[in-house]
C-alpha cells in the first residue's frame, strides 16, 4: 500500500514540475477542437437550405475529428517532443540528478512515474476536448452516432502513434545528457532510416539502368518502404496516407496498431534499461554512453558522404565532382559531430583515422554503383534456375485497361469511378510464363541495349514512339519488365528499354505474343466468363464528338448469345499474332462490360438527366470520372475476326466501312517537326495541291487539299488514327492528316459557335463542321503529297 501511494505521489510531484506542459496542451486542444466546432457551426446559417448547411457542417466536423486530420498529426508530433524531453529533463542537470537519485526510491519506479505522466499529459486533455467537440457538434444538429464513432476511432489511433513517437523521444533523452543534443538525437532517430533508404533508392535509380523499383525483389520500393517505416514519424504518416479515410470507409487497422503498441513497449523497456544503467555523471555531457559515440558518428558521416557525392554526380555527371562531394560532405559532418560531442571547436579533427576509413568506404560504395562492379545490370539467370516468370512489354499492352468500376464513398452517397490497377502488378499476379529460353533471348538483348546506353549515355526514359535506328526501318521501342521466380521462390526483377519488334527480335517477340500463358497474363478479358458480362458495347472506327453517342449497346442479349459472342471473340483474339497485326488495322472496338460497369454508366446517365439539380460535388467529378469510365476496357476487332463480325451483324451492328461513308469536303495535312524546315517557301504558285495555308502557334502549321480526285486518292488508303493506338505494330507514316467532313447531325448553331475558334473551321463558307483524324500506312502516302512535303524541307 505504501509503495502504491509512493508511486502516485511521484506522479503528482512530477505533474507539478510540468504544469506548464499540461496548461499548454490543454489550451491548444481546447482551441483546436471545441472552439473550432462551435466556430464552424456559424456557417450553417450561410446556406439558404438549412439541411444542406447542416450536412456540410457535419462533414467538416467529421473530417476535423477524424484520423485524417493533418493538423492533429502535427500537434501529436510537437506534443511528443514536449512531453518526451520534459519527462526526464532533470537528467541534464548534475544538481537535479543528485537530488532525484538521492531519494529512497528505486530508479525503475521513478522512471515509470515520469514515463506514464508523459502519456497522460496528452491523453487526458486530448480526450476531454474531443468529447467537448462532439457535444458541441451534437448541440448544433450533427448526427451523434457518426461523430462518436469517428472521434473514438481517431482518439485511439492518434494516441497510439503519439506513444510510439513519445517512446522514441525518451530513448533519445536517455542516450544524451543535454536538452539540445536530445532534440538532435530525436531528429536522427526520426529521419535517419528514411534518408538512408532514399539515398539507396537514389543510387540504384541513378546507376543501374535495369533497376525496376516497382517490381518484386529485395530492392523493390515495397521492401524499401519497410526501411522508411522504421521511423515512428514516417510510420505515422504512412498509416495516415493508407488509412486516412477511416471516417468514410473504415478499414481494419488491428495489425499496424498492435505492431505500434508492441514497438512502443519495447522502446519503453529499452528506455527503462538505459535509465537504470545511465551514470549520474552523464548530466551535461553530449552522450550519456561513450560506446554509442563512434557508432553514431560513423553512420552520420557515411550518410553525408554518400549523399553529397550522389548530389554532385547527378548535377555534373562527373566522378571527380562525386569524390569531392564525398570528401566535403563526410569531412564537414565528421567535424560537426566531433564539435557537438566535445563542445570544443579544437576537437573537430579528432579520430582522423575513423574519418579516413569512412571516406574510403564511401568512395568504395560509390565506385561499386558507378561501374556496376557486382554486375547488377548484367544479371541473366540460367534457364534451369527459373521456375516461372512474368514479362510486361509496355508498347504491346499500354491500351489495355486494368482495374474495375467501384462505387467510391464521398460523403454524398458515393459516386462511380474506374479504379485503375497497376499493369505491372496485374501481370505479376496473373502471368506464369514457362518458355524461359525465349524470355532469356529477349532479356539478353535488353542487357546488350543497357550496356550500350551506358556507353553512349542515352537517357533511360527516352521517347520511344516511332524511334528509328536506321532511317527507313521503323522500330517498336518499349519498356520491358521481367520478373523471374527462381526455384528457391525468390523473385528477381529487371527493366529494359529496347526495340522489341525489329529484325533481331521479331521471332522471339512474335513467339512471346502467341503464347497462351502470356496473353492470359496480359489481357484480363481472356479470363472473363459469360456470367460476368452484363452488356456488350461496340464502337466504330471514328467519332464525330462524344464517342458514347456512336456506340451500340447490346444489353438485352439472351445468355446463350452473349456467351457465344464472348467465347468467339476470346478465341479469335487469342489466335491473333503480331505478324497478322502488321497488315491489319482494327475496324472497331468491343467491350464486354460487367455489372458494376453498367451500374456506373447508368448512375452517371442519371446525373446527366438531373442537369442543374445534380449535386455540386458530382459536377466536379463529371468531366473525368464519367468519361474515363465510359472509355475503359475496350478491345480491338480486326477484319480477320470473321465470326465475331458475323455475330455482331446478326444483332444489327455495323462493323467496318465507316470512313468510306463520310461526306469529306477537304483534307488537312499537318506539318509536324519533321517537315517544318522550309515551310515558309510554300506559295500558291507551286501547284494546285494547296488551296489555302494557315499558321497557328497553338495547333501547328498545316495546309488543305480540296481537289476531289486527290481527296479520293487519300481516302483509299488512310486508317483511323484513334484505332492505331490499339495496334502498336501496324506501320504508319509519321504524318498527321484530318478528313474535314460535313455531318448534318452536328450542324447546330450552338455547336457551330462553340467551334468558331478551332483551326479547321471555315466560318465563312461552312464547308465542313467536323474532322476525323487519320493516318497513312507506311509506304502508302500518295506521290503528289510526298512531293509537296519534300519541297517543304
Amino acid at each position: 500500500m505504501t509503495s502504491k501511494n509512493l508511486f502516485f505521489k511521484l506522479m503528482k510531484e512530477d505533474l507539478k514540475r510540468r504544469i506548464w506542459a499540461v496548461a499548454l496542451l490543454s489550451l491548444g486542444f481546447f482551441f483546436f477542437y471545441p472552439v473550432v466546432a462551435a466556430f464552424t457551426a456559424g456557417e450553417i446559417k450561410e446556406y439558404m437550405d438549412y439541411a444542406k448547411g447542416l450536412a456540410e457542417y457535419e462533414e467538416r466536423l467529421v473530417r476535423w475529428l477524424s484520423f485524417n486530420c493533418g493538423m492533429t498529426v502535427f500537434l501529436m508530433m510537437v506534443a511528443s517532443l514536449i512531453c518526451g524531453l520534459s519527462s526526464f529533463s532533470y537528467l541534464n542537470s548534475k544538481s537535479k540528478v543528485d537530488f532525484y537519485h538521492g531519494l529512497p526510491v528505486r530508479r525503475e519506479k521513478l522512471f515509470a512515474a515520469n514515463f506514464l505522466n508523459g502519456i497522460l499529459i496528452l491523453a487526458v486533455p486530448y480526450g476531454i476536448c474531443q468529447v467537448l467537440a462532439v457535444l458541441v457538434g451534437i448541440s448544433n444538429g450533427a448526427g451523434s452516432a457518426r461523430l462518436w464513432q469517428v472521434a473514438l476511432a481517431a482518439y485511439g489511433l492518434h494516441v497510439t502513434y503519439y506513444i510510439l513517437m513519445y517512446s522514441t523521444v525518451v530513448v533519445a533523452a536517455m542516450m544524451t545528457g543535454h536538452l539540445v543534443i536530445a532534440f538532435l538525437g530525436t531528429a536522427v532517430f526520426a529521419a535517419y532510416m528514411p534518408m538512408a533508404t532514399g539515398l539507396l533508392l537514389g543510387y540504384l535509380s541513378c546507376f543501374f539502368v535495369t533497376y525496376a523499383p516497382h517490381l518484386p525483389g529485395l530492392l523493390s520500393e515495397d521492401m524499401m518502404m519497410h526501411g522508411i517505416r522504421f521511423s515512428p514519424v514516417a510510420e505515422y504518416i504512412y498509416q495516415l496516407g493508407h488509412n486516412g479515410q477511416q471516417y468514410m470507409s473504415p478499414e481494419p487497422m488491428a495489425i499496424p496498431v498492435m505492431t505500434a503498441w508492441a514497438v512502443s513497449v519495447l522502446l519503453a523497456l529499452l528506455s527503462g534499461f538505459l535509465y537504470r544503467k545511465r551514470p549520474s555523471e552523464a548530466a551535461g555531457k553530449a552522450m550519456a554512453f561513450p560506446v554509442t559515440r563512434p557508432v553514431i558518428r560513423i553512420l552520420l558521416t557515411m550518410l553525408s558522404s554518400l549523399g553529397m557525392g550522389l548530389f554532385l554526380y547527378a548535377m555534373r555527371n562527373s566522378v571527380g565532382w562525386a569524390f569531392f562531394g564525398i570528401v566535403f560532405g563526410g569531412g564537414i559532418c565528421h567535424c560537426v559531430v566531433e564539435i557537438i560531442y566535445h563542445f570544443d571547436f579544437r576537437k573537430l579533427f579528432s579520430h582522423k583515422l575513423q574519418l579516413v576509413c569512412c571516406l574510403a568506404a564511401a568512395a568504395a560504395v560509390f565506385l561499386v554503383f558507378r561501374f556496376d562492379l557486382l554486375g547488377y545490370d548484367r544479371y541473366l539467370p540460367k534457364a534451369g534456375q527459373v521456375r516461372e516468370a512474368s514479362i510486361h512489354v509496355d508498347r504491346l499492352m499500354n491500351w489495355v485497361s486494368y482495374g474495375n468500376t467501384e462505387n467510391l464513398p464521398d460523403g454524398q452517397g458515393g459516386h462511380y469511378e474506374w479504379v485503375d490497377e497497376s499493369s505491372n502488378r496485374y501481370v505479376i499476379q496473373n502471368m506464369e510464363y514457362h518458355d524461359i529460353e525465349n524470355l532469356l533471348a529477349i532479356a539478353s538483348d535488353g542487357i546488350s541495349r543497357a550496356e550500350e546506353n551506358k556507353r553512349t549515355t542515352v537517357p533511360r526514359d527516352s521517347r520511344y514512339y516511332n524511334e528509328r535506328e536506321d532511317y527507313g526501318k521503323q522500330q517498336l521501342w518499349s519498356r520491358v519488365e521481367v520478373c523471374y521466380t527462381l526455384n528457391s521462390g525468390r523473385k528477381v526483377s529487371r527493366s529494359y528499354y529496347m526495340p522489341v519488334y525489329n529484325e533481331k527480335l521479331r521471332s522471339a517477340t512474335g513467339r512471346l505474343y502467341a503464347n497462351e500463358e502470356f496473353k492470359k497474363g496480359v489481357f484480363p478479358l481472356l479470363s472473363r466468363t459469360a456470367d460476368q458480362v452484363a452488356a456488350i458495347r461496340f464502337r466504330g472506327e471514328y467519332s464525330l464528338g462524344d464517342s458514347r453517342e456512336n456506340e451500340v449497346c447490346l444489353r438485352q442479349l439472351p445468355d446463350g448469345e452473349k456467351a457465344q459472342l464472348l467465347e468467339t471473340y476470346q478465341r479469335e483474339f487469342a489466335a491473333m499474332t503480331l505478324e497478322r497485326m502488321e497488315s491489319e488495322m482494327p475496324i472497331g472496338l468491343i467491350r464486354f462490360s460487367q455489372e458494376a460497369d453498367e451500374a456506373g454508366m447508368d448512375w452517371w446517365a442519371g446525373q446527366d438527366a438531373l442537369g442543374d439539380r445534380a449535386k455540386e460535388n458530382y459536377k466536379g467529378y463529371y468531366y473525368w470520372a464519367r468519361n474515363d469510365l465510359a472509355d475503359k476496357d475496350f478491345y480491338p476487332v480486326y477484319p480477320s475476326f470473321t465470326e465475331t463480325i458475323r455475330l455482331l451483324e446478326a444483332q444489327g451492328v455495323k462493323a467496318g466501312g465507316y470512313l468510306a461513308e463520310l461526306d469529306v469536303r477537304a483534307a488537312r495535312v499537318e506539318l509536324n517537326d519533321d517537315y517544318l524546315a522550309g515551310y515558309y517557301s510554300f506559295s500558291e504558285d507551286t501547284g494546285t495541291v494547296m488551296a489555302e495555308t494557315g499558321i497557328y502557334g497553338e495547333y501547328g502549321n498545316y495546309f488543305f487539299i480540296r481537289d476531289p480526285e486527290r481527296i479520293a486518292q487519300i481516302r483509299e488508303d488512310v486508317v483511323s488514327s484513334a484505332l492505331c493506338y490499339y495496334n502498336p505494330v501496324f506501320p504508319i507514316e509519321d504524318l498527321n492528316v484530318c478528313l474535314m467532313v460535313w455531318d448534318p447531325g452536328s450542324d447546330t448553331g450552338e455547336e457551330r459557335e462553340g467551334r468558331a475558334d478551332m483551326p479547321y473551321e471555315n466560318g465563312s463558307e461552312g464547308d465542313w463542321n467536323a474532322s476525323v483524324e487519320v493516318r497513312f500506312p507506311q509506304g502508302q502516302v500518295p506521290e503528289f503529297l510526298w512531293e509537296k512535303l519534300e519541297t517543304a524541307q
